[in-house]
């Protein structure tokens, strides 16, 4: 499964890479840590999980770009002491991105929307949502070539008739700049 999803993830890449003059492909691994929901009408926390996956960002001009982020886990938002036993899930999400460069650190902010889907046992308490989501982090382009490091803060909001979910994503992983 992660093989085929690495696979897509730099088959997207090199799509949208080749005819634009900046770009950078992320490969990431983290955790989310999510808030509560209410699941059959009662207020249910979920535990935390791990999340693995993409991020391709191409620029629009200097400092401004567009990223689409495609993540997967296999323990995704999971709500304990319930009779579910699997709840797997992946986002998706296109964000504006703004870099401030600063020497040989670039930090930067991000905003956009996508969204969140939680599939395994019937009768998960989040589905399929919309979600806006926010944040920023730090990017070390080019230290070994090519390869760098990227760190990434985020926090997601999903809203739905039956309730909202606030989620919050800390990852880190390789930076590999495509020019």
């Amino acid at each position: 499964m992660f093989a085929r999803f690495l696979l897509a993830a730099v088959a997207v890449a090199v799509f949208f890479a080749v005819p634009l003059s900046s770009a950078d492909l992320t490969l990431f691994a983290g955790g989310v840590r999510p808030g509560t929901i209410s699941y059959n009408n009662v207020k249910t926390a979920l535990d935390s999980g791990p999340v693995i996956g993409a991020r391709l960002r191409t620029n629009i001009v200097p400092k401004l770009g567009v990223e689409h982020t495609l993540a997967f886990s296999s323990d995704y938002l999971f709500p304990p002491r319930t009779a579910i036993k699997e709840a797997k899930g992946f986002v998706y999400n296109s964000n504006l991105i703004i870099d401030v460069p600063v020497h040989k650190v670039v930090p930067y902010l991000t905003a956009g929307v996508g969204v969140l889907h939680q599939y395994g046992d019937s009768d998960l308490p989040v589905g399929t949502r919309f979600a806006f989501n926010y944040g920023g982090g730090l990017k070390f382009p080019k230290l070994a070539g090519p390869l760098g490091l990227r760190f990434d803060v985020r926090g997601y909001n999903a809203s739905a008739f039956s309730g909202s979910i606030n989620l919050f994503e800390a990852s880190g992983g390789l930076l590999i700049s495509i020019r």
